[in-house]
């Protein structure tokens, strides 16, 4: 009878930390998920083959190299955050709906509502976050250096500690 009570707890005890790793793994291994993004669309992903200058109406567009072009709605969750990152190349972003603050290295920010933009460009990180969520359309413009990899277009980086 004592053994039967002891292989119940010792069951109960592994499927629980079973339970916990799968969920460990699923947070860690998705972070979309883990800062409430609530999720992604991707629209297309292209080749921009050749380098490009244009110049027209006082907007200048010019890459040097290959580049990859990705256009991606981004829905984020009330309280969510991207999380620390970096863009190679520049991310241009349309917020569509709600309100994305985004947040520098130097723990300045400024807040975007609808129908506003913003660039990320350079690797300084920063950190996008909503209080009561959003929906933003971002055209990603990034070197065409190799193949789509995790890094292509969001590179992560460490925890910037701001007051």
């Amino acid at each position: 009878m004592r053994v039967l009570r002891s292989k119940r707890k010792w069951v109960a005890a592994t499927v629980g930390a079973a339970a916990i790793g799968v969920f460990a793994t699923v947070a860690l291994g998705s972070p979309g998920s883990m800062f409430g993004i609530a999720g992604t669309e991707t629209y297309a992903t292209a080749n921009l083959n050749d380098s490009l200058h244009e110049n027209s109406d006082r907007v200048k567009f010019q890459t040097k190299d290959p580049t990859y072009v990705r256009v991606q709605k981004i829905v984020i969750g009330a309280g969510g955050y991207s999380g620390w990152h970096h863009h190679p190349g520049v991310v241009i972003v349309a917020v569509q709906s709600g309100t994305v603050t985004f947040t520098h290295s130097d723990c300045s920010s400024k807040t975007y509502g609808p129908n506003s933009v913003f660039v990320e460009a350079g690797d300084d990180p920063g950190q996008a976050s909503s209080a009561g969520g959003a929906t933003v359309l971002a055209t990603y413009i990034a070197p065409n250096d190799g193949p789509v990899t995790s890094t292509t277009f969001r590179e992560e980086d460490p925890v910037v500690s701001c007051p």
